[in-house]
């Protein structure tokens, strides 16, 4: 077996050699035969290309006015929709709901003045997963992100509420969500 894979490999150097030399056309009907030469001498590749039959699921939303006031509790409705692929979130709910299994991941920021205390969770199913948090911040303004990557069923849900004290403000340039489906498992 190790000379007839010399064998090969010698064939193949040589009609690269006469393919830089003469008719490259050859060159490339020859070379497209590689399969029968490897399948002659017992060798199949273990490498195949798989068709995915995946369901993309991605969604960004963002604030269209700010909020004033946010009662510990209350969900971010988040009500201008840049991208729903897959129908995911709802603007009236403010939640997430997963169209199909998989592995999904969730990032969100927010933008406070001075003085704020902010504490928004990533909530999946009702059970607070994540936390962030800007507490007595100094700067005119500050933002902070928090992020999450989850295995969820079809129907499971995710939202972030502020899940503290009241908050005075959120700006709603500096405020998004978004999601995306990352895996099937």
């Amino acid at each position: 077996m190790g000379l007839r894979t010399c064998v090969v490999v010698g064939l193949t150097l040589l009609y690269m050699t006469l393919a830089e030399n003469n008719d490259n056309s050859s060159f490339v009907k020859r070379l497209r035969s590689y399969k029968n030469t490897c399948r002659e001498i017992g060798w199949e590749p273990t490498c195949e290309r798989r068709t995915r039959n995946s369901t993309t699921v991605a969604f960004h939303v963002n604030l269209k006015t700010s909020i004033s006031s946010i009662q510990k509790n209350q969900i971010i409705k988040y009500d201008h929709v840049i991208t729903n692929i897959g129908e995911g979130y709802d603007t009236n709910t403010g939640k997430f709901t997963a169209p199909v299994d998989g592995v999904y991941s969730f990032t969100w920021t927010y933008m406070t003045r001075k003085g704020a205390k902010v504490y928004i969770g990533g909530f999946v199913d009702g059970k607070q997963i994540v936390w962030t948090c800007m507490f007595e911040q100094t700067a005119a303004w500050a933002s902070t992100t928090g992020n999450l990557v989850i295995r969820m069923k079809k129907g499971s849900q995710f939202w972030t509420p502020n899940s503290e004290s009241q908050v005075a403000y959120i700006h709603n340039y500096y405020t998004y969500l978004n999601g995306f489906k990352i895996s099937d498992k």
